[in-house]
């Protein structure tokens, strides 16, 4: 990032802080995506037999940015929008040209549902305290602004497959892709900056429904 950006971000960053802005951050531990999570307090996966399904239902995407609606901006709308449907057609481009799934619009039997979610979450490999599902938001910042400079912001992917006729969970899972940092270029966060990202979530959904 541009020392010019960096000097700007830190100064506005301080004033919003002193003004009391930073108060208005609502402390939570997850995306709220899933109802327990105490059940990935040391798995990040629980499976079940899928064997009996052929069709896939498509859910909407869920992109989590903790950024309150009414305080993004229309650069933030606009890259939620896109990861949306950047990831809503790809879900679509992976199960038709898997051999073991349909994808259909109609809840019929032998049915699943895939629902998920997508955020930023900040890590810290060399903290064995620091819980690696913390939130951050996905954008710079009063907040996230140290994480992003520090390279500390991730990925974090989200999905759960759901009988389309019970509602039953069949199988739910949660990924963070460690291995790609999500660093904006200029001084907001754009698509191109978290696509990597993006796509290597696709990869594991890919994976995890073979």
């Amino acid at each position: 990032m541009k020392k010019q950006i960096m000097l700007m971000l830190t100064i506005t960053s301080m004033l919003l802080l002193f003004s009391g802005c930073a108060s208005k951050n609502v402390a939570v531990t997850n995306s709220g995506f899933f109802e327990d999570y105490k059940k990935f307090a040391n798995i990040n996966k629980t499976k079940a037999d899928k064997s009996s399904y052929k069709n896939i239902m498509l859910s909407p995407v869920q992109v989590i940015s903790y950024i309150p609606l009414a305080e993004q901006t229309s650069e933030q709308k606009n890259l939620y929008k896109e990861i949306s449907q950047y990831l809503n057609a790809e879900y679509k481009l992976i199960i038709d040209e898997n051999p073991k799934y349909s994808l259909t619009q109609a809840k019929t039997s032998n049915t699943l549902i895939l629902e998920s979610a997508v955020s930023t979450v900040e890590v810290h490999e060399d903290d064995e305290k620091w819980n690696p599902h913390a939130p951050v938001d996905m954008g710079l910042s009063v907040v996230s602004f140290n994480a992003y400079i520090n390279e500390d912001v991730r990925l974090l992917g989200e999905k759960r497959l759901v009988d389309a006729n019970s509602g039953k969970v069949v199988a739910n899972s949660m990924d963070i892709q460690n291995t790609i940092k999500i660093m904006p270029d200029g001084d907001v966060l754009t698509f191109k900056d978290i696509k990597p990202a993006l796509d290597s979530w696709l990869e594991q959904v890919k994976k995890d429904l073979k």
